[in-house]
């Protein structure tokens, strides 16, 4: 349990700990006082029930914590599957995350540095092995050094030296002492060299090759054509013979995108995620001599990764690898400047230039090779930078080396790793006219007309006092207009000190230390992960915000909410049609049946119960959630709970909507216009009396104008109620499965508790039968109460009784961990059980059938007659899923279908009409000298018909109350319009209330 997860500062939820920790002492102190407790007594329960407050709502905050130090413990030992539980969204959270990925990292290099171990011998045992045999042949006298025999030492020499050249090329990219010289390259000649070298490889494989548009791009030419060579090396590899390799060069609206593809078996979807790492091979078991050494991909991705692109495999048939590659460019722009762009990423902006650090390639030969993973022999430059060995040779058929680093002075960019924004890189623009600074100068002039106001609220008072009421509205207006110009002042310069600070953190890329980039800490509430807002969303909110402002206020529930809800479903229907299915129709059919009776029902209570369980059902119908009781749960609460991250949702719009409007600017001119018209139109109130008057008739507020905060209120809430609803359907289907631990005990646990109470409710149910056939003298003899009063004794207790029985079904039932033979004993067992508590039910609500003949019904009579129905088709529910679950047929249905059936029952009660009910029994079991004529005079406008048939002067003066309750002598406007109120109306037309006739005195009786 963790209810704090979704703030995002761990310093807000500290304070919120102590602050509920102080206020349940305060609240236990008072209710201690108010029941006479000692001051000790109190001390002790608010200490205790403060610890256990602090340490619910602490858990999620330390738990991780224990987690990261017995997993640091773990990995210390080299072990590193541990993970960390990371769902909170504050620093603690944030920790656990990168904890998690910094475990994962590691398990994956200690996994490449064994597979790379392992890898390397093989590669390089294998030629040294065949070398060495002809070697020893040759020198035992076996195999004379002929032509032939030397040509066989030699492949496996230049096998040996490809190998080596593909680890030192890696090795280089990694390191990121690899030199980049970037530039404008033309995609078409590239392709066609590449595919007149490939097609040397196999002529019974044709190679095509299409550019259209000449597209281009900012890249290494010869990186770039050795991930074309890799790439179509491979495709013609793995091609059948009279296959078709293609190769596809595009222009993408920000950069280019290269797609090779083959007509080879593919590449399983499995294995997709490692194709790219060393020394893969989808067959490990095959030579090296028949597919190269699993090298060539880790290449292409390593240099594709440098120029900032990306590689993927799509799905086809054959294999088609898509490269994506940024900064698209024309060959008709400016060559690209070498020597003015250059630079060596981690130097400092005053260091010599690269080639004083690094010798020339033709000032003498290479040194020897560097150790694998090593940039080579001498002093390393900044970044990693060294003298590199030349490459090794290439053949035909296997990926060739990258080609030499170029070592001349400015010969490129140095990528490495870690490295911050380039030194020397120009700084962007501060834009100061941005939005950023315009929303900062216009909240800071409001305030400022604020905080103005009411300083010169005190000043004008001031003024009043030592000179005169003349000076006091000028000198109100002045100081309000030089507190709203200090204050656009102060917020156009915090903008701009903003939008610096803003842009020397990008150019620096480092935080205050200069060690790495600055830690910012998470927002108090972090966006959370949300699908993409449709195009419709906030046009549709708006108009159903509209509609809502029109039809909500200034009536009673009625049509109005009615149409409301059917607009609502209206507009999310694009979003909730993509999950329809039997349940969620079912579920939605139901829920506008309920809130419809919000039409036809007057009662506010039975109105009240309707709509929320209307609403339930509806955001469950949108969430498509319900397969488990947890689920049920969330997915009728899923509309408040996603109001929460509305914000986020609607932000994205919201910000097209003001970047392509310009609303800022409008809204700033407008702010500006009212500062000036009201400070230009006070003066001229003030020098003129009848300019004054026109001033005061046109200020003067109208009838509709006090209803105008309440319709922004519902426009507002409507709106966001729309778009929680439409993101709760576009977001995935959200079904908490609950914990799936069993526990096995022995079956004396379960089995003689279980059939104890079995014989209890067995014994209960017997004396029932005895009481029902016996009858009023029996129960006179045997307990000393009259039949009416013994049947109200227990009857709530008989409730209580069912939903424990119910708590224990669900137990055992999702607890206990049984065998076969058990499972139909225990199932056998708890069967019983639930059919004796269905016995148990009827004699409660036969109890309350001899109660209600007796005094009539009330609301809470007959509403907990229609619980104990309710109580009755649960069990019959959990019967029937029992029998299944034995049948192996599975009871996920059941709670689907309670939620239907709760819906159905409460549509069903309102068609009861349980206040007319009520009203009928009170005036026919009662009679007119023991009614309760206050409590028929709270009933809603269905009572109305029976109240009529009372005699005068009981009549009039009961429906004077029931018409005083529920508004009935003005009538309903539009969307007020409700059905009961209107036939009450009807039928009080007809027959008046005599609002002359005398009262007696009403009995009073409770409504229980």
């Amino acid at each position: 349990m963790r209810p704090l997860d979704f703030l995002g500062r761990i310093k807000v939820k500290l304070g919120i700990v102590i602050v509920l920790a102080v206020g349940t002492a305060f609240v236990v102190n008072e209710v201690g006082l108010n029941a006479g407790f000692t001051r000790d007594v109190r001390i002790v329960v608010a200490v205790i029930l403060a610890l256990i407050m602090v340490q619910v709502l602490a858990m999620g905050m330390t738990k991780p914590l224990r987690q990261m130090a017995r997993a640091a413990q773990t990995i210390a030992k080299g072990s590193y599957g541990l993970r960390v539980s990371a769902t909170s969204r504050d620093e603690v959270g944030e920790l656990a995350r990168a904890f998690n990925a910094m475990a994962a990292d590691l398990g994956a290099v200690d996994r490449q540095r064994r597979e790379l171990v392992a890898n390397v011998s093989h590669e390089l045992r294998t030629p040294i092995t065949g070398l060495r045999a002809v070697l020893e042949n040759v020198v035992d006298g076996v195999s004379a050094p002929d032509p032939v025999t030397m040509r066989t030492a030699l492949a496996q020499t230049e096998r040996l030296g490809r190998l080596v050249a593909q680890l030192l090329d890696l090795s280089r990219l990694d390191s990121g002492v690899r030199l980049i010289e970037p530039e404008a390259v033309e995609l078409a000649p590239l392709v066609e060299q590449a595919v007149r070298e490939a097609s040397l490889a196999r002529e019974d494989v044709t190679i095509t090759a299409s550019a259209p548009g000449g597209p281009a791009v900012r890249a290494d030419p010869d990186l770039l054509a050795q991930v074309l060579a890799n790439l179509l090396d491979n495709a013609v590899r793995h091609s059948p013979s009279g296959g078709v390799v293609t190769v596809t060069c595009s222009a993408g609206r920000d950069g280019a995108r290269m797609v090779v593809a083959d007509q080879g078996p593919g590449i399983p979807e499995a294995a997709r995620g490692r194709v790219f790492e060393r020394f893969f091979r989808l067959d490990a078991g095959r030579a090296a001599d028949s597919g190269g050494a699993g090298l060539g991909l880790a290449i292409v991705k390593e240099v594709v990764e440098l120029h900032g692109g990306s590689i993927r495999i799509d799905d086809c048939a054959g294999c088609r690898m898509v490269v994506d590659l940024p900064g698209r460019t024309t060959m008709t722009e400016t060559p690209f400047d070498k020597g003015a762009n250059r630079v060596h990423e981690g130097r400092p902006a005053d260091a010599p230039p690269l080639g004083d650090a690094l010798p020339a390639a033709e000032d003498g030969p290479p040194p020897p090779p560097a150790p694998l993973g090593t940039a080579g022999p001498g002093p390393a430059t900044p970044g990693g930078a060294g003298p590199q060995p030349p490459a090794g040779p290439g053949a035909a058929g296997d990926p060739a080396p990258l080609p030499p680093d170029a070592t001349a002075p400015g010969a490129g960019t140095l990528v490495g790793a870690g490295a911050g924004m380039p030194a020397g890189a120009p700084v962007p623009p501060v834009n100061q006219a941005g939005s950023g600074g315009l929303a900062r100068m216009v909240g800071g002039g409001v305030l400022g007309v604020v905080v103005g106001f009411l300083g010169g609220l005190f000043a004008a008072v001031l003024a009043s006092v030592t000179v005169g009421d003349g000076l006091a509205l000028v000198t109100l207006v002045m100081v309000t207009a030089l507190g709203g110009a200090l204050g656009m002042a102060l917020g156009a310069g915090s903008g701009r000190r903003a939008a610096a600070y803003q842009a020397a953190y990008q150019v620096a890329g480092r935080g205050p230390g200069g060690g790495g980039p600055a830690y910012v800490p998470p927002p108090l509430f972090p966006r959370p992960e949300l699908p993409v807002a449709p195009r419709w969303l906030l046009s549709a909110a708006a108009g159903a915000g509209v509609f809502a402002a029109v039809a909500l206020p200034e009536a009673q529930v009625g049509l109005g909410i009615v149409l409301v809800a059917m607009v609502l479903g209206a507009a999310a229907l694009p979003a909730v049609l993509r999950r329809m299915t039997p349940w969620t129709l079912a579920f939605g059919v139901t829920a506008y049946w309920l809130i419809s009776m919000a039409a036809v029902r007057d009662a506010d209570w039975l109105v009240a119960i309707l709509l929320v369980a209307g609403a339930g059902l509806g955001a469950l119908a949108v969430s498509g959630a319900g397969a488990g009781w947890l689920g049920v749960i969330r997915g009728g609460v899923s509309v408040v709970l996603a109001l929460g991250p509305v914000p986020w949702f609607l932000a994205g719009p919201i910000r097209k909507l003001t970047a392509r409007r310009r609303i800022m600017p409008v809204l700033a001119g407008l702010g500006i216009t009212v500062v000036l018209v009201l400070v230009f139109g006070l003066l001229f109130a003030s020098a003129d009396a009848v300019f004054a008057a026109y001033v005061e008739r046109l200020t003067s507020t109208p009838a509709w104008a006090d209803s105008v905060p309440s319709r922004i209120f519902v426009f507002g809430f409507v709106a966001v109620l729309l778009a929680a609803t439409v993101l709760v359907a576009l977001r995935p289907v959200i079904d908490p499965v609950g914990p799936a631990h069993k526990f096995g005990v022995s079956r004396s646990v379960w089995l003689v508790p279980l059939v104890s109470v079995n014989l209890l409710f067995s014994a209960f149910v017997a004396v029932q039968i005895r009481a029902l056939f016996g009858g009023a003298d029996w129960v006179l003899r045997t307990a000393g109460l009259t039949y009416a009063e013994y049947a109200r004794q227990g009857f709530f207790q008989l409730v209580v009784v069912s939903v424990f029985v119910l708590g224990i079904v669900a137990v055992a039932g999702g607890l206990l961990r049984t065998e076969r033979g058990e499972r139909w004993l225990l199932a056998v067992v708890l069967g019983v059980l639930c059919g004796l508590t269905m016995v148990v039910l009827a004699s409660a609500l036969h109890r309350m059938n001899l109660y209600t003949d007796a005094y009539g019904l009330s609301r809470l009579r007959i509403s907990v007659q229609a619980t104990v129905w309710w109580l009755g088709a649960l069990f019959a529910l959990v019967l029937l899923a029992g029998a299944a679950r034995l049948a192996g047929r599975g009871s996920g249905w059941l709670p689907r279908t309670v939620v239907l059936v709760t819906g159905l029952g409460l549509g069903v009660f309102s068609l009861v009409n349980p206040d007319l009910q009520v009203a009928q029994t009170q005036v026919e079991v009662r009679g007119v000298t023991n009614m309760d004529s206050d409590y028929l005079g709270d009933l809603g406008a269905e009572a109305v018909p029976a109240i009529d048939r009372l005699p005068e002067p009981q009549r009039s003066c009961v429906l004077a109350d029931v018409v005083r309750a529920n508004g009935l002598d003005r009538a309903d406007p539009w969307n007020g319009w409700n059905l009961a109120r209107a036939r009450a109306r009807d039928l009080l037309a007809e027959r008046p209330v005599d609002r002359w006739s005398p009262c007696p005195s009403a009995s009073s009786r409770g409504s229980d």
